[in-house]
């Protein structure tokens, strides 16, 4: 298995289990597809220890990919616990303060959650793996120091109390959201709204893009078979299809002009960043996934990321 795993690329949705760090996760996955020697491995989206959930994994030439998949909406299911204050605003952390939040109730929880409806400001956690002048905050954080994050412009679409008991006064939410969104940061400011306190809890991810948790795998059976193909992570990107007589030129990284191009699928709701040009996924007339590109000013098609083996080999299918 490990010679095919060498040449291997594509895309692994994994379900993270409890307890273990995101990078701790893809062990299996480095092993199935040829160790230190084997295809290159990485990850779109990092979940903390003590949350599970979907993790979408990069494999070989995937791992170009991933900053779409990063840019992608996220979905979360989370348990909200009410008068509690944790300096991690989880229930992993150090308990700050224990309030009563007996007078709460389900209409008032859902009222609050409301107010974090679309785009809003952020404060990250400070015991987050944000760095700092090259250092994670949360280390810092752990050696004494006083770290204090700036807010991040995030987006909440969709919030929703699924359960809420009036015993303990704990609730399970999910979430639509953007990119960058901290659930745990979200249950404590709900805590503050309502007086309480709060902190999270049973942290899931649901959901990347199209990607559902519901058709990942438990790491230690990540193998060839359990791989998408590499469009599968820009399956939201515009089309262009470049015809033959252009290939030698995307061969040499050389802009292409118009007359060698067609495009398919024009620019409609793009996965990557707002203040970048608008980016392809770039086939070839037999459907082969050639690179991502973006048109310049003159209209020419300007390769950004080129995958030299679907060029060379022609192996690669849509």
């Amino acid at each position: 298995m490990a010679s095919e795993a060498h040449s291997s690329s594509g895309i692994l949705l994994l379900d993270k289990p409890v307890g273990e760090s995101s990078f701790a996760a893809l062990y299996p996955v480095k092993r199935a597809f040829g160790g230190k020697k084997g295809a290159k491995i990485g990850h779109a989206g990092t979940l903390d220890p003590a949350a599970s959930g979907l993790l979408v994994v990069g494999v070989g030439a995937g791992t170009r990919l991933l900053e779409f998949l990063e840019a992608m909406p996220k979905s979360y299911r989370f348990r909200l616990h009410l008068g509690i204050e944790t300096d991690t605003y989880d229930l992993e952390g150090e308990v700050r303060a224990r309030k009563d939040a007996s007078h709460v109730t389900l209409a008032q929880l859902e009222a609050a959650l409301r107010t974090f409806l679309g785009p809003i400001a952020q404060m990250p956690p400070a015991y987050s793996a944000i760095k700092i002048a090259g250092k994670r905050a949360c280390d810092r954080v752990r050696d004494g120091e006083t770290v204090t994050l700036a807010a991040r412009n995030i987006r909440i679409d969709r919030i929703e109390v699924l359960s809420f008991d009036t015993h303990d006064r704990t609730a399970l939410v999910e979430m639509d959201c953007s990119k960058g969104t901290y659930v745990r940061s979200l249950a404590h400011d709900v805590g503050q709204i309502l007086g309480c306190g709060g902190a999270a809890d049973q942290i899931r991810r649901l959901a990347i893009g199209p990607f559902r948790v519901e058709d990942a795998i438990a790491p230690d059976n990540a193998g060839l078979d359990t791989l998408l193909p590499l469009e599968a992570a820009i399956a939201d990107l515009p089309v262009l299809r470049v015809l033959d007589a252009g290939l030698a030129g995307l061969r040499n990284g050389n802009p292409l002009p118009a007359n060698v191009f067609n495009v398919e699928k024009a620019p409609v709701a793009q996965v990557v960043p707002e203040e970048t040009e608008p980016e392809y996924a770039v086939f070839s007339e037999n459907g082969i996934l050639l690179c991502t590109a973006t048109l310049d000013a003159i209209g020419r098609l300007c390769p950004r990321k080129v995958f030299p083996a679907s060029l060379d080999s022609g192996t690669a299918s849509r």
